[in-house]
């Protein structure tokens, strides 16, 4: 009987920990966009709609550009130069996503954890013409907080970390082993 309860008690907390956004002191809850990109300009949407590992952030560079990070239950929007990118999510792994993003369209990334040897690992998927998260990234704007990064916190993680982005960047370029590690985005995957 004390060990059926002490096993409900544990189901019962896993389960509430599964609906929990997550948080940190590099982000902030913010009110959701209201426009797409401008004509000169390229929006990518990272979202992660998973709320399991809620206590883990997972770092999403553009390049050697520390943009944000990826918190369970929301997404942050990153506006950039249209053209070739190279956005790499760091987590236990290191996943990358190579797109080139046409001006005045909207892209996504989605995010998720997976079971790691000592923390969570990072999943990262383009969200591509015909994939099966196609439809759905309008429902999960809606259903996920919007958050945006704190300037100054993130230059500060920026300058911290830009070492350890440059060798990401090295590898996700030139290391013929990177292709198991990414996916990708073309100009006819915006919207």
């Amino acid at each position: 009987m004390m060990q059926r309860c002490a096993v409900g008690i544990v189901l019962a907390l896993s389960l509430g920990l599964v609906g929990c956004a997550g948080s940190s002191q590099y982000m902030v809850k913010a009110d959701a966009p209201t426009a797409g990109p401008p004509p000169d300009k390229a929006l990518v949407y990272v979202m992660r709609p998973s709320g399991m590992g809620f206590a883990i952030n997972f770092q999403i560079w553009d390049r050697d550009q520390f943009i944000g990070l990826s918190q369970a239950k929301s997404y942050f929007a990153h506006l950039c130069a249209p053209g070739k990118h190279l956005f790499i999510g760091i987590a236990e792994n290191k996943v990358a996503v190579e797109a080139d993003l046409a001006p005045g369209k909207s892209y996504y990334i989605l995010t998720g954890p997976r079971i790691g040897g000592w923390r969570a690992r990072l999943a990262m998927d383009a969200v591509t013409q015909g994939s099966e998260n196609w439809d759905q990234v309008d429902t999960l704007k809606k259903e996920l907080e919007v958050i945006v990064p704190v300037a100054d916190q993130v230059q500060a993680w920026d300058a911290a970390k830009k070492a350890e982005a440059a060798a990401l960047v090295e590898f996700f370029e030139k290391n013929p082993e990177r292709e198991k590690y990414m996916t990708r985005l073309t100009p006819a995957d915006g919207r």
